[in-house]
C-alpha cells in the first residue's frame, strides 16, 4: 500500500512542478530576504524539543517574518502558546488529510521550508506541495532530495546543531542553543497534578518507556532502583511516568514496592506532562521525550544511553545539572529494527544509577 501511495505522491510532484517550472530554486539563487518560512517538526515528542532552538534562533534571526509549523496532532498542544511561532498545522501522520494538509500549507505561501524533522516522504512533498521556493533538510536518502535547495554533509554532532544549521544556511545569525516551551502558567493544570500526587515534594520521576525497547532500561533493574532509593531515603516518593500503554509496566514497580511509588502513565494529557515533570527533583530516564523535556524546563536529569548516542541526542544546555551514563551499545544498530531488544540497555547496571543517584543527592549539580 505505502509503495503505491509514494508512487502517485512522486507522479503528482512530477505535475506540480511541471505546472510551477519556475518555484524550486537552489541556495544560492536566494536574492531575497525571506518573509514567510513553514519549519517542519511533525515526528516524536523529543524530536519536536530538539527543534525548538532552530526555531527560537529563525524567529529571532527573522523578526518580522512569519513562521508556520507542521506539528503532529498530538504534540501540537504543548506548543499552542509558544512566541516563537504565528500558526501551526497539524500533521495527522502517513497519507491522514494528506490534501486538506496541503491546503493548509498553501494558504501560509512559506517561501521557505525548513526541515527540521519529518517523515518522509510526506515531508519534502508537503514543502514542494505548499509553494516554497526553497526547502532545505539535512543529509537524506529521499528519493526527493533532488528538489532540495542545498546538499549539506555528514557531520557527526548534536541533533540540535544540525537544525541550526539550516537556520545559518537560510541567513539566520543569531543562534540560541537551548531547548525552550511555553511558559508553565496554567493554574488548573498545575492544581490537577498535585492533586494526583497528593501535594508530595521529594518525588522522584521514573520514565520507564521509550519509543523503542532498545532504548528502554529493563523494568526489573527499575525495580530494584526503586527499592534502593525507598529503603535509604524514607522521604522520597517515586513517581512513574509514561503513556497508558505502559501503565501495566508500572504496576508492576508499584506491587514490587509499595504505597511510595505513585504510577502516573497515561493519567495525563501531553499539555499536562511538563507540570508533572516540573514537580520532579530529578528524572531518570532513557532517551525519551520526557528526557527532552524535562531538560527544556531545566529539570535535572540521569539518562541512560546505551543503544543511543549521548553526544548526538543527549542533554546539550545546563549541563551541571544533567548526569549522563553512555555504554557503548551500538552494536544494537546493526539488526534490523524489529530485532533489535534491550540488551544493550542492560549493559547499564543498577548500581552505577544508584551511585549516580546517590551523589545528585549528596552533592546537588555535577
Amino acid at each position: 500500500m505505502n509503495r503505491f501511495f509514494h508512487k502517485l505522491l512522486d507522479s503528482y510532484i512530477k505535475r506540480h512542478i511541471k505546472k510551477h517550472p519556475g518555484q524550486l530554486k537552489k541556495i544560492d539563487e536566494l536574492n531575497f530576504k525571506p518573509n514567510r518560512f513553514l519549519v517542519i517538526s511533525s515526528t516524536a515528542l523529543g524530536d519536536t524539543f530538539l527543534s525548538t532552538p532552530a526555531i527560537k534562533s529563525l524567529r529571532m534571526s527573522f523578526p518580522e517574518a512569519k513562521i508556520t509549523a507542521l506539528i503532529h496532532k498530538d504534540i501540537a498542544p504543548l506548543f499552542d502558546d509558544f512566541p516563537y511561532i504565528d500558526n501551526i498545522v497539524l500533521y495527522h501522520g502517513g497519507y491522514k488529510k494528506f490534501f486538506k494538509t496541503i491546503a493548509a500549507l498553501r494558504e501560509e505561501r512559506p517561501e521557505v521550508a525548513l526541515i527540521f524533522h519529518g517523515n518522509g516522504p510526506q515531508d519534502i512533498a508537503f514543502s514542494i506541495l505548499s509553494g516554497a521556493n526553497l526547502i532545505l533538510k539535512h543529509p537524506t536518502m529521499s528519493p526527493h532530495r533532488k528538489y532540495l535547495s542545498f546538499e549539506f554533509e555528514q557531520k557527526y554532532q548534536h541533533t540540535i546543531e544540525d537544525r541550526l544549521d539550516l537556520v545559518r544556511k537560510i541567513g539566520g545569525t543569531i543562534i540560541d542553543k537551548t531547548m525552550e516551551i511555553p511558559p508553565l502558567t496554567d493554574k488548573t493544570k498545575e492544581a490537577k497534578v498535585k492533586s494526583f500526587l497528593n501535594d508530595e515534594n521529594n518525588l522522584i520521576g521514573f520514565q520507564i518507556g521509550a519509543s523503542h525497547v532498545y532504548n528502554m532500561w529493563p523494568i526489573e533493574n527499575f525495580i530494584e532502583l526503586a527499592k534502593k532509593i525507598l529503603s535509604l531515603y524514607p522521604d522520597t516518593r517515586i513517581v512513574i511516568t509514561g503513556v497508558k500503554k505502559e501503565y501495566a509496566l508500572g504496576e508492576q514497580i508499584v506491587k514490587a514496592c509499595g504505597t511510595r511509588v505513585i504510577n502516573c502513565c497515561g493519567k495525563f494529557r501531553i499539555d499536562e506532562l511538563p507540570y508533572l515533570i516540573e514537580s520532579f527533583k530529578l528524572l531518570i530516564t532513557g532517551d525519551t521525550g520526557p528526557m527532552h523535556l524535562a531538560i527544556a524546563i531545566k529539570v535535572p536529569t540521569i539518562s541512560l544511553f546505551s543503544a543511543a548516542d549521548s553526544k548526538v541526542t543527549g542533554a546539550y544546555q545546563d549541563h551541571q545539572i544533567h548526569r549522563i551514563i553512555q555504554k557503548n551499545g551500538r552494536f544494537i544498530a546493526g539488526l534490523p529494527k524489529k530485532k533489535r531488544d534491550d540488551s544493550a540497555m542492560r549493559l547499564i547496571t543498577v548500581d552505577e544509577v544508584f551511585s549516580q543517584y546517590e551523589d545528585f543527592m549528596h552533592n546537588g549539580s555535577v
